[in-house]
C-alpha cells in the first residue's frame, strides 16, 4: 500500500516558520542526532575537507561538527527558506547555507543525511543523485521503525541500500530517538508490564541505522 507522503516544502515550510519544529524541541533532537553520529563517522579530528549537511534544519548540527572537525568547512543545505533564514541568523559565522534541492550541491568531500531520506519518496534516486557530489556519503535514518510515525514513508532495515554497496552499515542506540535513565525505565520497561494487559504489544528501544557510501568524486 502506497503511504501518503505529507512531506511536502509548503509543510516544512510552516513548520519552521511558525516555531512548530522549535517549540517540539526539533532543534534539540537535531543536536542530539548530531552528537551520536559524530562518534560513527570515519573522519579524523583533522580532517580539512568539506562537510555538507542535507536537509540541514535549523542548523543545529553545526556547532557539533564544528566542535569535532574543527579544521573542516561546513555548508548547510534545505529546501525552506524559512528554514535557511534561521540558520543565517545563528550560524552564519561557522557555517555557509544554501536554500535549494539536490540539483544546488556543490561538490564536497562529504554529505551527512542525518534523518532525512525517511521523509523522501525516492530516496534511492535521490542517493544516486548524491554520490555523484561527494567522496563520502553518510545516511542516517531510523532502523526497523514500527510503526512509522506519520511523518516518516520508508522502513530501513541492514539490506536497504544493497544495491549502492555500502562499505559500511552500524546500528546504534541515539540520544534524540531513544529513552535513556529514567524515561527508559518509565516509558518502556515498566509500562511493557502493563501493556499486555490493555492489548498492546511490547515497546523496545528505539535505534538508528547508518549507512556509509563511497561517492563516485
Amino acid at each position: 500500500m502506497m503511504i501518503k507522503n505529507i512531506n511536502t516544502k509548503s509543510y516544512w515550510d510552516n513548520r519552521f516558520a511558525s516555531g512548530d519544529w522549535e517549540n517540539k524541541n526539533g532543534r534539540l533532537q537535531t543536536r542530539l542526532f548530531a552528537e551520536s553520529q559524530v562518534e560513527h563517522l570515519n573522519l579524523s579530528k583533522d580532517f580539512e575537507g568539506t562537510i555538507l549537511d542535507f536537509g540541514c534544519g535549523l542548523g543545529d548540527a553545526m556547532p557539533v561538527y564544528l566542535k569535532h572537525f574543527p579544521k573542516s568547512k561546513l555548508i548547510g543545505i534545505d529546501h525552506s527558506a524559512a528554514a535557511i533564514d534561521l540558520c543565517l541568523k545563528n550560524y552564519k559565522d561557522i557555517s555557509s547555507f544554501i536554500c535549494g534541492n539536490l540539483d544546488d550541491i556543490p561538490n564536497v568531500d562529504v554529505i551527512i543525511a542525518s534523518n532525512v531520506m525517511e521523509h523522501i519518496s525516492d530516496d534511492k534516486k535521490i542517493i544516486s543523485k548524491m554520490l555523484s557530489k561527494c567522496c563520502e556519503l553518510y545516511i542516517i535514518v531510523p532502523y526497523k521503525e514500527n510503526p512509522l510515525c506519520s511523518e516518516h514513508i520508508n522502513y530501513y532495515d541492514k539490506n536497504y541500500y544493497d544495491q549502492f554497496k555500502p562499505s559500511e552499515v552500524k546500528v546504534f542506540y541515539s540520544k534524540g530517538w531513544t529513552e535513556y535513565g529514567y524515561n527508559l525505565f518509565i516509558n518502556v520497561y515498566l509500562k511493557n508490564i502493563l501493556r499486555p494487559v490493555f492489548g498492546k504489544p511490547f515497546s523496545s528501544r528505539r535505534k538508528q541505522i547508518m549507512f556509509h557510501i563511497k561517492g563516485d568524486k
